[in-house]
């Protein structure tokens, strides 16, 4: 009977022994991964942030162009570009909003990017329908936007032979 106590002893403590290595094995790699994950996140954020600046001013350069061609219309667009002779131009202004209003999507293929944007200057713009805030994602108003990670680039421009800001908000959501 002694022995057979000591048999069982020992198959519990063995038992015990492997139950203790698959749990350090576990807890291992849990740590592994929490660490992984955490020296690699803060760089993740900072790619997102140099991606949607590098982005956000070639949008805004190319918004500030005169365009391709010249005299662009929704049809032909290859750049949509609001300027002529270094200065907004309202007719380029209007066609630019039109196509944003009626296709967004292709607004984005356009400046090829996957980001939302949304263009203002520090005034209001006038159309021939009236006035309008900005130019991008349909429904959004400049002071209230949900998004991840949003950037604001900034250019000065001529509007109504006055200096002007113009701003350009790109982010994701």
């Amino acid at each position: 009977m002694g022995k057979l106590k000591l048999i069982l002893k020992r198959k519990k403590s063995q038992a015990w022994g492997a139950d203790l290595m698959v749990a350090f094995v576990i807890f291992s790699i849990g740590i592994f991964v929490f660490f992984l994950y955490s020296i690699n996140a803060p760089t993740e954020a900072e790619e997102n942030i140099d991606a949607l600046f590098y982005e956000g001013k070639i949008i805004a350069s190319s918004i500030l162009s005169e365009g391709y061609p010249a005299d662009w219309n929704s049809e032909n667009v290859v750049t949509a570009g609001i300027l002529t002779d270094n200065k907004i131009n309202e007719t380029k202004v209007e066609r630019f909003y039109n196509l944003a209003q009626a296709d967004y999507a292709k607004t984005k293929r356009i400046f090829n990017t996957k980001y939302d944007y949304y263009f203002f200057l520090d005034r209001n713009m006038a159309i021939s329908s009236g006035e309008i805030e900005g130019i991008g994602k349909p429904g959004t108003v400049k002071d209230n936007i949900n998004a991840l990670n949003l950037v604001k680039v900034t250019k000065l421009t001529i509007y109504e032979n006055k200096p002007t800001s113009a701003y350009l908000y790109i982010w994701e959501e």
